[in-house]
């Protein structure tokens, strides 16, 4: 493994003379021991502990280890090809800007090349370097630090998180890469840093750093569940689901106590909201309208007492549609769709009893608001009635003896539509 610092006391790479300005204080450095290089692009390698490349290449773990292009550039090339996919009119303006004006500011690296911050400015460097054939180079600030050392990886992300979600705030995380970066850095044996050390350093609340965290939990359950592997989060980005992650997250924690029989029944709502999920994947629901649908999911099904009628009722499809989609090969968005096409009677069933559940619960809630209308009426003509047939401070020496007489029909006519109802609603009653 190289080691940039040694290069830079043998004179193979070399200061631009510019000082950094560190957004944050990290212990053992600071803006006067550290300077800016000149650093050629073969010697640096993209960061996968970084949360927007660790959710692209999640699913190709096993097949890609991270290296310079020295070693092996099928890395470099593979994450750069995610990256000008993920975003590539901001990298065409990046590489022009550069191709026009030089770099402009300079990133951040570590002692083995890891690249912390700058990861689009180093692909548009690299684009220009393969077109041109020019010797191009990464202007960095070199940290002494590595992954290696436990305590190193919390400088290492404190400083990424202030320049890239924090202090600065430059770049807005996709939310399914942030909530893969907070799980990642947080959860574990040897966790980076606590949840409450991130939200901090990220200039986040923690309610939302933690419903996050969640919602990257729910996010390798579906995964799990629908048998492919538990990191493959592109295939969430793909599909544009992450609102329904989201409000899961909100809404168990909210509905569910830590008990024994709290969490059995809390595991059996999940897994019927994961149903719920890949029945909305099948019929394109996405975006703003699935979450839409998922307040609706937790709002008259979960929320109420027919929940558990509602997981006993699709039981059987959801485990069905578990154990076939399991037993195939899911590993893109295809594979996906191919399989919830060859279970489109599962779906369809499931779609059913979820359809009829939901408009249940609705016209439940429109008779409640018929109810309670009525009455707040009578409330109203009690409280009338109790303050001697006035409001307020009116007196009978107020009004005329015409309006006496309308205020008596009024109520002739609100006694005979009362007496009327009345019977009709005995005449429904079973």
């Amino acid at each position: 493994m190289i080691s940039l610092i040694e290069l830079a006391k043998a004179g193979t790479i070399e200061k631009t003379g510019a000082k950094p300005k560190l957004p944050i204080r990290i212990d053992g450095v600071s803006s006067a021991t550290l300077d800016v290089y000149k650093i050629p692009l073969e010697y640096l390698y993209y960061n996968d502990r970084n949360g927007r490349i660790a959710t692209g290449i999640s699913q190709y773990n096993e097949e890609l280890r991270p290296a310079n292009d020295r070693e092996d550039p099928a890395y470099n090339d593979f994450v750069a090809s995610l990256l000008k996919k993920d975003n590539a009119p901001v990298l065409k303006r990046t590489k022009k800007s550069i191709a026009t004006a030089g770099q402009q500011v300079y990133g951040y690296v570590q002692d083995d090349g890891r690249i912390v911050d700058g990861n689009r400015r180093y692909t548009a460097l690299r684009e220009l370097c393969q077109e041109t054939g020019q010797t191009t180079y990464f202007e960095a600030v070199v940290l002494p630090f590595s992954y290696n050392n436990s305590a190193e990886r919390a400088k290492i992300k404190k400083l990424e998180l202030a320049i890239q979600m924090g202090i600065e705030e430059r770049q807005d995380y996709d939310p399914v890469d942030l909530a893969v970066d907070i799980y990642q850095t947080t959860s574990g044996s040897d966790p980076i840093m606590t949840l409450a050390d991130y939200a901090a350093g990220a200039n986040m609340k923690l309610k939302k750093a933690t419903e996050y965290y969640h919602g990257a939990f729910y996010m390798r359950e579906f995964l799990k569940f629908i048998g492919t592997a538990p990191q493959n989060f592109q295939l969430i980005k793909e599909n544009k689901i992450w609102a329904l992650f989201l409000e899961l997250s909100k809404s168990l924690a909210k509905s569910f106590a830590d008990d024994a029989e709290s969490q059995v029944r809390k595991n059996q709502t999940m897994e019927s909201y994961f149903g719920f999920i890949l029945h909305q994947i099948h019929v394109g629901v996405t975006g703003n309208s699935a979450r839409n649908h998922a307040r609706d999911f937790m709002r008259c099904i979960v929320a109420t007492e027919n929940n558990e009628k509602f997981n006993d009722a699709v039981f059987d499809v959801v485990e069905d549609l578990a154990d076939s989609l399991q037993e195939s090969s899911i590993d893109t968005t295809a594979d996906l769709m191919k399989g919830l096409n060859e279970e489109n009677d599962l779906i369809t069933e499931f779609g059913d009893v979820y359809d009829t559940y939901l408009r249940d619960a609705k016209n439940g809630e429109s008779v409640e608001k018929f109810i309670n209308s009525v009455k707040k009426s009578v409330q109203e003509f009690q409280r009338i009635k109790n303050d001697g047939g006035l409001a307020g401070k009116l007196r009978f020496t107020d009004f005329s003896n015409a309006q006496l007489q309308e205020l008596q029909t009024y109520m002739r006519d609100l006694n005979q539509v009362s007496k009327e109802l009345f019977k009709q609603y005995g005449n429904e009653v079973h």
